[in-house]
């Protein structure tokens, strides 16, 4: 799992990179393209890695008679409009992408270009959608909200069926707002074992809290949904953050990456530095003379103003009942000559 990353643009999706932070825009633009522009400018201010949106042909999608139907009516963008979309992110140093809603859609995205496709929960069984992104050997993130144990190892052995690695794997609460009873983040690591792939998460919770627990339990990407106003009508705003909020999600994301730093123990310089001074060493508590017998009578355990070193307490039990081999005056650490 050490190498467990892929490049998407010019940023790293895995383990030992930085968490890959989405600004999920999908139709809260709602079908306004100058909106949609100002809501990447805003995410890119913010922090974020990448912008996404939603791509869907509501005729290959959804029946007509469902509140998704009339949801997403009217919201997709011209190709013209895409690419357009493309070059701004670009023009800001972030990846745009989306969210293909059927193979028509994707064909669509592929034509332009885009750096990544986003495969929803509600498309996370759709083995002829994720087939087709393969073959385009595109990097490709799956989100699993709505999928059972079962649906995990048809997903698990397909993606290992067709031998493919840019895939990454989302942890999500499929609830509008999510439940935090419901997140179990701690499933993030079972998660990377299980598929041996790059785990992050997609957040549906309305502050921001979970996404930096995400990332404190091994999450590599963050996906949280992006407003300019989180009281606008729609389905997604009220799961949201606003530009400021998001700004203050990614410094904790980022303040988090650095309090994890790297999963090898090891004491910091700083720390090294001051070693010496705070840890405490045997001290002839009295007058000791050579062949006297040594206990804590006259052995004990202080911290001194000094940058060398003496013996450490641990070592009290080589010397417990021992006579002592040198003269050592009150006061005076004891040297590990006497270990000699």
């Amino acid at each position: 799992m050490k190498n467990n990353f892929f490049k998407v643009g010019q940023k790293y999706i895995g383990e030992n990179k930085q968490v890959f932070i989405i600004a999920e825009i999908g139709i809260n633009h709602s079908g306004d393209h100058k909106k949609c522009k100002k809501m990447i400018t805003e995410a890119a201010k913010a922090g974020a890695d990448a912008v996404k949106i939603q791509t869907i042909d509501v005729d290959e999608s959804y029946m007509k008679n469902t509140q998704s139907y009339k949801e997403f009516k009217n919201k997709n963008f011209s190709n013209k409009e895409l690419v357009e979309l493309k070059r701004h992110s670009s023009s800001l140093g972030v990846i745009f992408f989306s969210t293909p809603g059927d193979i028509k859609s994707l064909t669509r995205l592929i034509k332009i270009k885009v750096q990544a496709i986003k495969i929803s929960s509600g498309l996370a069984t759709n083995f002829p959608l994720i087939k087709e992104s393969i073959k385009k050997k595109i990097p490709i993130i799956i989100s699993i909200g709505f999928l059972t144990m079962k649906d995990l190892k048809d997903l698990n052995n397909f993606i290992k069926k067709h031998k493919y690695k840019k895939i990454a794997i989302l942890k999500c609460t499929s609830q509008y707002p999510a439940n935090p009873s419901n997140l179990d983040l701690y499933t993030i690591n079972f998660l990377k074992i299980f598929f041996n792939l790059p785990i992050g998460y997609s957040d549906h919770t309305t502050d921001d809290l979970a996404p930096v627990v995400a990332v404190a339990n091994g999450a590599k990407i963050i996906e949280k949904h992006f407003t300019l106003n989180k009281l606008q009508k729609g389905a997604d705003h009220k799961i949201s953050l606003e530009p400021k909020e998001f700004i203050n999600m990614v410094n904790k994301i980022r303040t988090t990456e650095e309090m994890l730093g790297k999963k090898v123990f090891r004491i910091n310089d700083e720390s090294k530095k001051k070693r010496n001074m705070y840890l405490r060493y045997l001290t002839a508590k009295k007058n000791i003379k050579k062949g006297d017998v040594l206990s804590l009578d006259n052995i004990g355990f202080f911290r001194h103003n000094r940058k060398k070193s003496g013996l450490e307490p641990k070592y009290f039990f080589h010397l417990k009942s021992k006579k002592s081999k040198a003269n050592f005056r009150k006061n005076q650490i004891i040297s590990k000559k006497i270990l000699n």
